[in-house]
């Protein structure tokens, strides 16, 4: 196996065929160093896949799984090139959006939650099933520090959850 293909490995979800949470910080680093030299805009969205866990013990793991990987793949899709999307952890995603401000951000949030609605899932009992995600957006603030800027898309996420959930909470 050649060396690019052994890094590729190292840094990306088996399962979602997303980044994973590893080369997230990595690549998050980066993109606020860029923020700040160029003085562009830098977007963060966290999302959280509404009552996974009820998903899972209802259906079983593998069914879980796919409905991780369907998740991925449509985060993937409602995507710019320059975006780059990560399995955070668990049901949970994280999207770095590079030169993109706040407003757009939130664009972007409703554009992947609204997707994500319209997935029909069909389960190993012939059941459709329609899942929903709960996002927190923010934008990056010069002087932030790393952590507090995922903390921050991390509380809006939660807010999401706490107003009902499949909703969109900018911080």
């Amino acid at each position: 196996m050649s060396e690019k293909k052994y890094k590729e490995l190292s840094i990306t979800d088996d399962l979602t065929r997303l980044y994973n949470s590893r080369y997230f910080y990595s690549k998050l680093k980066e993109e606020i160093n860029r923020s700040v030299r160029y003085q562009h805009p830098l977007s963060l969205l966290l999302i959280d896949i509404d009552d996974f866990k009820i998903l899972n013990d209802r259906y079983g793991h593998l069914e879980g799984d796919k409905v991780l990987t369907m998740t991925g793949k449509v985060i993937k899709d409602c995507l710019r090139r320059t975006d780059s999307a990560y399995r955070y952890g668990g049901e949970e995603f994280t999207v770095i959006l590079p030169g993109t401000g706040f407003k757009a951000a939130v664009n972007a949030a409703e554009r992947i939650r609204k997707q994500i609605g319209t997935q029909e899932f069909s389960t190993s009992t012939n059941e459709s099933v329609n899942i929903t995600v709960s996002v927190g957006a923010c934008q990056f603030e010069p002087g932030e520090e790393m952590k507090a800027f995922v903390k921050k898309a991390d509380n809006a996420m939660y807010v999401a959850k706490q107003d009902g959930k499949n909703r969109v909470s900018p911080s």
